[in-house]
């Protein structure tokens, strides 16, 4: 993961501030101290929140060239419910869902970076976000019981919150695919520049996508 870039600001930044909150919390003399002491412990969350926003950067991961990100198979448990087990490419263990409806579909989210970190070599990323069921029929979307699963969380801060404020991230930037679901499908999802693409990998999932394009 290519994040020495965005080191390299915020690293001088936090020592700086570090350097004033001691200055300031440990100075002798009574006069103004109190000042001092809201500037060094305001400096100090300053510090927490850069430190937990690059923590929360890590959930993404690098985007370079195409790249299978996840694999996904699927067993029908009745009519219009599938149970899907999704393995996160980097993941030694994978998660179960069930999901309703006809087709399966999955959302990620991609930074994107602008201005010196560009300059300086740093590397888009993403998180998968979320997977959902969706009916084909309209009327079944909007009546029929649907099943949405979240594949990541934010915490109490996070670098969506602080996006708008961050002049070298990009972030507006969501990509989706969706394919139909097929009891003992597999499916592997890639993730380019353009971003998702879901494509079958077994015969069943082959044969589901090929009879779908067709309709």
């Amino acid at each position: 993961m290519t994040y020495w870039p965005l080191l390299l600001i915020l690293l001088p930044v936090c020592i700086l501030l570090l350097f004033l909150a001691v200055r300031l919390l440990f100075r002798g003399g009574w006069v103004g101290g109190f000042f001092r002491g809201l500037i060094g412990i305001g400096s100090l969350l300053v510090i927490v929140v850069l430190g937990y926003l690059v923590v929360d950067l890590a959930a993404y991961r690098a985007l370079r060239a195409e790249t299978t990100i996840a694999s996904l198979s699927f067993q029908q448990l009745g009519d219009q419910r599938y149970q899907v087990e999704l393995t996160p490419a980097d993941a030694d263990s994978s998660q179960r869902f069930e999901l309703t409806g006809d087709e399966w579909q999955i959302d990620a989210r991609i930074l994107t970076w602008t201005g010196p970190l560009t300059v300086l070599g740093m590397e888009p990323v993403f998180r998968l976000e979320r997977l959902s069921g969706r009916y084909r029929d309209l009327a079944q979307e909007r009546s029929s019981e649907r099943r949405v699963h979240a594949l990541d969380s934010d915490g109490w801060l996070s670098m969506r919150q602080f996006e708008p404020f961050l002049p070298w991230v990009d972030a507006r930037f969501g990509s989706a695919a969706y394919l139909p679901m097929v009891d003992g499908g597999v499916f592997d999802v890639s993730l380019t520049s353009r971003g998702l693409i879901a494509r079958p990998v077994n015969g069943p999932a082959r044969a589901a996508v090929g009879s779908w394009g067709s309709e």
